[in-house]
């Protein structure tokens, strides 16, 4: 079972990445082995609910937050390519709710300090909203 176990997560993560490409999707796959991780290629405010999309297409990541997926190893090529339809499905249904939006100026430092203003604005009152970046 562990013969080649590398050589054959490597492979499949590049597959998942390849298809995300094709269809210009802002987000990547990692890994180390089974372990994966999830990069996100353009900053965007809301990334994070990527991971209710890919609930939605019942993949569960291994550490709710952390973008994080493990696999068993005993996943057969059927099994993973099942895998990667679902994933690339919940990236594409995200895509269309616009949750995915790319602004070239936008920097995550940019998008935590606009999160945080909007914070202080809802918890001190609005004039919070209007002080300088």
């Amino acid at each position: 079972m562990y013969g080649g176990l590398d050589a054959l997560w490597n492979a499949r993560a590049d597959t998942l990445n390849q298809r995300l490409r094709e269809r210009k999707l802002p987000v990547q796959v990692a890994n180390l082995s089974s372990i994966w991780t999830v990069i996100y290629t353009d900053p965007s405010r809301y990334n994070w609910m990527f991971q209710f999309y890919l609930r939605a297409e019942a993949l569960a990541l291994s550490w709710i937050g952390t973008g994080r997926l493990i696999f068993s190893l005993n996943y057969t090529d059927a099994d993973f390519a099942a895998v990667v339809d679902r994933f690339v499905a919940a990236a594409e249904a995200m895509r269309r709710d616009g949750f995915w939006w790319h602004d070239p100026a936008a920097s995550n430092k940019s998008i935590k300090r606009r999160v945080l203003r909007e914070v202080l604005a809802h918890r001190f009152g609005r004039g919070a909203e209007r002080s300088p970046s």
